[in-house]
This record gives C-alpha cells, structure tokens and sequence, in this order.
C-alpha cells in the first residue's frame, strides 16, 4: 500500500541533485508552531473538563444512512494494523521529502512536514472535543464492555489518524512536488500520498472506530492541511524558477 513511496526512494538516487524552493522564516515558524501547540492545548484542556460529562445519548435513528455501516464493523488487528501504517507512514514520508534534499538543509522539510502535523492534529482534537459524536462500537452490542473507554468514546469525528495521515503524505508530495525532481518521482510521491489516507480510513473504519464519514472528512481536511502549510514556506527563488 506505500509501494509508490518506496519505489520513490530508489528512484531518489537516479535523478541527481534535487533543488526544493522552500525555505523557514523564524517569525513565520514561530506562528505555526504556535498555533499548533495552542490548539493542542485547547484540545487538551477541553478533554479534562469533559472527563465527568455524562456519556454521550447512543440514539441509532440519529446515525445518517451512510454511516450505518460502521456500526456493524469490529476488529482489533484492523486498529492495530491502522496504528503500524501511521508510523510507517511518518518514516516514509519524511524519508522521501529528505533524501530528495541530496543533502542540502535536510531539516528544512522535517520542520514543514513536522508543523503540518501538529497543526492538524491540534485543530483535529479541538474539533473532537467540541462536536463529542460516539465511536460506532458504541452501537454494536458484539463489543465487549471491557473495549470501552470513557476518554475516547465520544471522539468519533472526525478521524484523527486519517486526517493526520494525510496532512504528512500530502506535504511530502507537495514538497517534493515543488522540486526539480523527476516527473516520475512526482507521480509516485503522489500515488502515495494519496492511496496511504485511503488505506487508513477503511482500516478505521472496519476497526469499529469511526464511520465514513469521519475518515472521509479526515481526508479532505488533511489533505488541505498537507498542501497549504508547504504552499507558505515555497520560497522566492523558487517561483521564479517555476
């Protein structure tokens, strides 16, 4: 499912030296970051004061027709196999974007692909605390009690590891995207990019622990999310060049 990221990583050393037009501006980073971190915050407090709510009312009729799926859905090697992507996700991604540096200010999209996603997963769980929607194995009553957990139950929309998947997929392929990279690392960078987000949506929602449309808002957002927050650091030099 991450082939094209991979056969991106062999071609990386056929195409010679790869010029990215991005650059970090210290006031510029600073607000990022500290929008990221404030909204983490925000998110964070909002789970404490939420932590003695009463559970969320499970009404069925209230599920939209679309969704009904999800609740017939349980697996665990589903969620544990969506957590595994993540991470293998985040090492490819970041390889790619680096190695296609050739060296040159190898942070430069570390830090990008970094901000990226702590922003959206800082606006990911503001947004989760503040709509409360239930996970649908709330509604499926072949899950055993012992699989609940009253801090994650209510936190359904909309999906964090898909958004956050895609913000990091989405941001390599833009920065690389904006490269004198090869066409065909392009392609690849971007058939990973989107295929990933996919992949870990269905894994999510055949776990039980969100509906469609949760993943497939998730995916919009940090799909935007991994195309503007690289579009803010192009550099100058860059443009001119394009």
């Amino acid at each position: 499912m991450l082939r094209a990221f991979f056969v991106g990583l062999l071609w990386v050393p056929l195409i010679g030296h790869a010029q990215t037009w991005h650059d970090l501006k210290p006031a510029r980073e600073a607000t990022i970051t500290g929008l990221g971190i404030t909204f983490n915050g925000i998110g964070h407090l909002q789970e404490r004061q939420h932590l003695t709510a009463p559970p969320s009312m499970i009404t069925l009729w209230k599920v939209p027709p679309i969704d009904r799926i999800a609740i017939r859905q349980w697996s665990l090697s589903a969620h544990r196999t969506s957590n595994v992507l993540f991470g293998i996700t985040v090492g490819a991604s970041l390889a790619t974007a680096v190695i296609n540096q050739y060296g040159e200010q190898p942070l430069v999209p570390v830090v990008i692909i970094a901000e990226t996603g702590l922003l959206t997963a800082g606006i990911t769980n503001t947004v989760k605390e503040l709509v409360r929607r239930p996970r649908p194995y709330l509604y499926n009553p072949d899950v055993p009690a012992s699989a609940y957990d009253p801090q994650n139950d209510p936190v359904s929309f909309w999906s964090g590891h898909t958004a956050n998947t895609a913000a990091i997929t989405f941001a390599c392929a833009s920065l690389v995207q904006r490269s004198d990279a090869s066409p065909g690392l392009k392609t690849a960078t971007w058939i990973g990019a989107a295929t990933a987000p996919a992949v870990m949506g269905y894994l999510r929602v055949r776990s039980g622990r969100h509906f469609p449309t949760d993943v497939l808002t998730g995916y919009l957002f940090g799909a935007a999310m991994g195309v503007l927050v690289p579009y803010f650091h192009r550099s100058q030099k860059g443009e001119r060049n394009r």
